[in-house]
This record gives structure tokens, sequence and C-alpha cells, in this order.
């Protein structure tokens, strides 16, 4: 039992190991972004749990336990008390928008064609509520089953893919740990020290930027959202939580949620300030430019410090070719995977000029 392989065998092995393993993931390709987003969340909580078990020397399984609760709270709490309220701010939008389009100063009567389609301003509302009129049409009882099963299968699809990672993220905080020790000890004695650096770094990299994100993603929207309300911009709340969910995506997202604002500021004018539209729209412009300023050069340095030394166009062609192939998951990844390029990049480059 002691023969060796030679090189031709393990090369082999190597080969077909990887074909399965490619094989594997391309069959479970749909279970992919529940794990990515479990283990994002799991690296986000991580440090809470630490800190948990080193100021209280409660077991770690306890800190997970308790931690995981407390999300799951979260999680249920947040759409409970929030939803009633972002409704009514919803609503209230859409009276205005409505509002707006029945005014005697909009030319109503004006229409365009687009190919076969024309539309008219004066028939938006109505098109609207004949749709909606012939989606709940009694009549075709048929339709209205398949409707109904087809909102079944996707409300439990959706549930599976919530379940799926929700356990993820419970083993992940759980045995976390375990398996980056596991990894550790993959490496060979010489490179094991060597090893442990690079995890060192990249954590560090992902830590600053993920836990750091969310941060921004709050400040932000509570800073669009108090400014916008300050100023008597329609849908002021709902155009926060616009803002801090778009600055998820570096660079683009902020500039997003901004042109959606000054465009309603353009277009309803403000709630209580007697002031023409454009300017205000430029108020509103400026307001977003500051948040945008304060986040750029005061909060983001401060929040991720310089672990992410990227530059800031690299990051932009990033950010833009990540949305247009893989989505806003790959959007918000692409950075910190940039910054894990960099630092493996670097490793090897020193690997192979000794």
């Amino acid at each position: 039992m002691n023969n060796k392989w030679n090189s031709s065998t393990k090369y082999t092995v190597i080969i077909i190991l990887s074909l399965i393993i490619i094989w594997i993931v391309w069959m479970g390709r749909s279970l992919i972004s529940p794990i990515i987003i479990a283990a994002l969340l799991a690296f986000t909580l991580n440090p809470m749990i630490s800190w948990l078990c080193d100021k209280s020397r409660m077991s770690h399984t306890l800190a997970v336990i308790l931690v995981y609760s407390l999300l799951t709270i979260i999680l249920i709490a947040i759409p409970v008390i929030a939803a009633p309220y972002l409704i009514r701010q919803l609503a209230g939008f859409s009276e205005t928008v409505i509002g707006f389009l029945n005014s005697p100063g909009i030319p109503l009567s004006w229409s365009f064609s687009i190919g076969d389609i024309t539309l008219s301003p004066s028939n938006w509302i109505t098109n609207i509520d004949q749709f909606i009129a012939e989606s709940i049409d009694t009549e075709d009882i048929d339709d209205i089953a398949g409707n109904a099963l087809d909102f079944i299968a996707a409300f439990t699809n959706n549930m599976l893919w919530v379940l799926i990672t929700l356990v993820t993220l419970f083993y992940l905080l759980k045995d976390g740990k375990k398996l980056k020790y596991n990894l550790l000890n993959l490496a060979p004695p010489k490179l094991k020290l060597e090893w442990e650096q690079l995890m060192e770094d990249i954590d560090n990299v992902w830590g600053a930027f993920l836990r750091g994100q969310l941060l921004l993603m709050l400040i932000v929207g509570v800073l669009a959202g108090l400014g916008g309300i300050a100023i008597g911009l329609p849908g002021a709340v709902i155009l926060g939580v616009l803002a801090g969910l778009l600055d998820i995506v570096p660079s683009l997202g902020p500039t997003a949620s901004g042109l959606i604002a000054v465009i309603v500021g353009l277009i309803l004018g403000s709630t209580y300030m007697d002031i023409p539209n454009p300017w205000f729209g430029l108020i509103v412009a400026a307001l977003y430019f500051l948040v945008q300023q304060i986040e750029n050069i005061w909060l983001r340095p401060q929040i991720m410090s310089t672990r992410l030394s990227l530059h800031p166009g690299l990051i932009f062609v990033g950010v833009i070719a990540a949305l247009a192939i893989g989505g806003i998951l790959a959007g918000l990844l692409i950075v910190p995977l940039m910054a894990t390029a960099s630092i493996l990049g670097k490793y090897f480059y020193y690997k192979l000029t000794e």
C-alpha cells in the first residue's frame, strides 16, 4: 500500500476531480445566490458573535443562537413596522403624480407614437384602471386559477430560497471558524504562515467593505430622507429609502438615486416652498450632491479606511461590467473581489519574482 502515484496519475486525478466539481456547481447553480447571501451575512455578523464571546464569556454556540434569533426578529419586524408607513408614503406620492397629470397646465391632449403604439397622457390613468379591471375579471375562472397557481408557485419558490439562506447562515455562523482552520490545514507546512496572512488580509478587505457598506447605506438613506423632508420633496421617505438601497452599488447607485430625485423635484415641485420647479430641481440636485460629497469625502474613508486601495475609475468600470453580466449581486461583490484579486496578484508576483 506504499505505492506512490506518478505525475501522470496525479494530473489525471486532479483533472477528473475538477470536472466533477464543475459539474456539481453547474447542476446546483440555482443555489449559488442564496449561499452567497448567507456567506455575506455570516461574514458581517461574525464580529458581533466574537464580541459577545469575549465580553460575556458565553459559549460560541449560545452567541450564535442569540445573534441568529435577533437577526430573524429584525427581518420580521422591519417589514411589519415599516411597510404600512412606506405604503402610505407611496400612496401619497402616487396621488401627487396623478394630481399633476390631471392639472390644467399639463397638455393632456398631446400624444405620440412608437411604431404601431400611440400613447396619450390623458389616457394613462384610464388605461391603468382598465388593465387592473381586466386583470381581476371574474368571468375567466381558468385564468384566475392559473394566476393563483403561479402566485403560489412563486411564493413557495421564494420561501424555499429564504429557508436555504437562513439554514446555511446558521451553520456558517456556527462552523465558519472550523472551515477556515480546515483550509489552513490543507496548506503545506512551509506555506501555512503565508496562507494565514493572505486569509487575514482578504478578511480585512471583505470586512471593511461589507460592514462599512451597510453602515453607509443606512447613513445615506437617513440623510437623503431627512434632507428631502426639510425641503418639501414629494415622497421624501421613499426616495431616501431608495437612495440607501441603491448605495449598495458603488458609484452608479448614488448617481441613479440622485437623478430620480431631481426628476421628481422638477416635475412635482416642493410641497410647501413657493418657488418654480426648475429652481426646486436645482435645490434637490444640490442636496443629493451634498450627501454624495459627505459620503465620498468624509464617511467612506473613515468607515472603510484605506484597505480598498482601488482607483475610482477602475471601480466604476468594474461595477458597470458586473451589473451588465451578473446583476445587482455581482455589482455588490465586484469591489471586494477586485481587492481580493489585487492581494492575490501581489502575492503571486512576489512568489514568481522571488
